[in-house]
């Protein structure tokens, strides 16, 4: 992140494109945290007639819906493009949005909803592959963390606006907000790589100078992105059976494991029932307020936790969000408990212990939990396998989302608000105890030494093999003959050669490793 402020004028063009892609990521905010507030004061208009499945189907069917957009999306990415998919997203935002706003009928909320949920599924990949293919290498990090932040913005704009109007007005206040994602990428230009896989070459360079600012020697991250396509174009296609080995497998369940304790953290559910959870507690604050501190505290952990991933290793980071979280939950469930026991007594000398408990749980959950598995789904897939792998442990994460927020009004009923949130704290518990003894520690490490860790015996001492090169045979003065060996140079000392044309000093960045930052959802 800090590396955005040494020299914003070069990455200036890059930043407004990964803002103006992270718009996405800021409407898909606003479609989580619409139940939120919204919800609520529609139960309590009385103006559509609602069943307790109707308002938990309602709430949770965005995320079930994204599944159905996720497997459109890289059609549209592929054959219309990357700007003009974001910006046709933008459409059916605001037509669901509407379509919630003006419903009569409870079958309009559920088709708006359906809606704004498959579009969920397009925003994601098509964000972060903008983002991951228009940043240079040195920033790609940084930029890609703008998707987490206009995320937690758009949930916090949602509680604000939702605190002071009723339901249908939200959604149409909401529904304007889609016109900022079209209007901001109409005047981006399309990816480098979409262009050169579409044999529009020229097109493709005048798009990396555009983004790379003009006083940018472009030349050699050009060649290099057109040597990926090329490499891309002529890569073996992955057999099914490949998929069941354990250099595949384990990375695999160890991400999915991730995704999991993630989820039934209980993270989405607080979220999507934030206020809802204020009105159970019954606290003195009014609990449109505490919705909105919430709100914020979310943001502002999450912008400093994009400052810490780097800093911290992935195990220490996840090791102390979950025992945090764990206490977090602990009280707040006890709270609950205590209200039951004890009445309203409890409501009067513990009443801020809901609004304490939930801060708490947000910060430690926005600096480990909520970024972390993410991460290490980029870094424990093999490169091969990393596009497929990645879809199927994102599909897992959205099932588990959809189960958890589905799920709470029941075990609500069955278990009690104490009990529902002493389950998600069972679920942190188990996640320290996975963390400490079964994930490995990939900070610092490269992409080929995490491979090795999850590779036979076999291939590890391939890999041991590969590290030095003999390069020739060489004859002293004496006839004496020797091997020189030399170390594998990094690229970058390659390729970061200076240029200058007309005074202006140029730049060429680091090496383009292909990877694009994955967001959490």
């Amino acid at each position: 992140m800090l590396r955005l402020f040494r020299n914003p004028r070069k990455v200036m063009v890059q930043m407004g494109a990964a803002a103006s892609a992270s718009l996405s990521f800021m409407i898909l905010g606003m479609v989580r945290a619409w139940s939120s507030p919204g919800m609520p004061s529609l139960i309590n208009s009385k103006a559509i007639p609602l069943t307790e499945s109707d308002v938990s189907w309602i709430s949770s069917i965005p995320p079930l819906a994204s599944l159905f957009g996720s497997l459109l999306a890289g059609p549209c990415l592929t054959y219309l493009g990357r700007r003009r998919t974001l910006m046709l997203i933008s459409i059916p935002y605001s037509v669901g949005f509407l379509l919630i706003g003006f419903a009569s009928h409870v079958s309009m909320l559920y088709i708006g909803r359906i809606l704004d949920g498959c579009m969920i599924g397009f925003t994601a990949p098509s964000a972060q592959i903008f983002i991951g293919e228009c940043a240079s290498p040195r920033v790609r990090g940084a930029l890609g963390a703008f998707t987490a932040i206009f995320l937690s913005l758009g949930i916090l704009i949602t509680y604000v606006i939702g605190a002071f109007v009723p339901w249908n007005v939200l959604a149409w206040i909401l529904s304007a907000f889609p016109a900022l994602l079209f209007g901001a990428m109409y005047f981006m230009p399309e990816t480098p790589t979409w262009l050169l896989s579409n044999n529009r070459e020229e097109e493709a360079r005048k798009s990396l100078q555009f983004l790379r600012g003009v006083h940018t020697d472009i030349n050699v991250e050009f060649e290099r992105l057109k040597a990926n396509m090329a490499k891309g174009t002529n890569s073996q296609q992955i057999k099914p059976k490949e998929l069941l080995k354990g250099s595949v497998l384990k990375p695999l369940l160890l991400s999915m494991a991730l995704m999991l304790l993630q989820q039934f953290s209980g993270i989405n559910s607080i979220i999507y029932f934030t206020v809802f959870i204020f009105q159970k507690a019954g606290s003195s604050m009014d609990k449109n307020l505490a919705t909105i501190i919430v709100g914020i505290v979310q943001l502002l952990a999450t912008i400093a936790s994009m400052f810490l991933v780097d800093r911290a290793g992935r195990r220490v980071l996840l090791l102390v969000s979950g025992v945090v979280m764990s206490i977090a939950l602990a009280a707040l469930g006890a709270f609950f408990y205590m209200l039951e026991v004890y009445g309203q007594d409890v409501q009067v000398s513990l009443g801020w212990l809901p609004l304490a408990s939930l801060i708490i749980f947000i910060i430690a959950y926005s600096s480990g939990f909520a970024n972390v598995p993410f991460l290490i789904m980029g870094e424990l897939f093999p490169t091969k396998f990393r596009s497929i792998l990645g879809s199927l442990a994102s599909c897992f994460n959205l099932l588990c989302t959809f189960t958890i927020i589905r799920s709470f009004g029941d075990m609500n009923k069955t278990l009690g608000e104490y009990g529902t949130f002493w389950f998600y704290m069972s679920w942190c518990v188990v996640g320290v105890f996975f963390v400490y003894f079964f994930l490995p520690e990939t900070k610092g490490k490269s992409f080929e030494e995490i491979e090795r860790m999850f590779a036979n015996k076999k291939k590890q001492e391939l890999y041991a093999d590969s590290a030095e090169t003999a390069i020739g045979i060489v004859t002293n003065g004496n006839d004496v003959v020797s091997v020189e060996t030399v170390h594998h140079v990094p690229i970058e000392e390659k390729l970061s050669q200076p240029h200058s044309i007309g005074g202006h000093d140029l730049e060429s960045d680091v090496e383009d490793n292909g990877e694009i930052v994955p967001t959490p959802l």
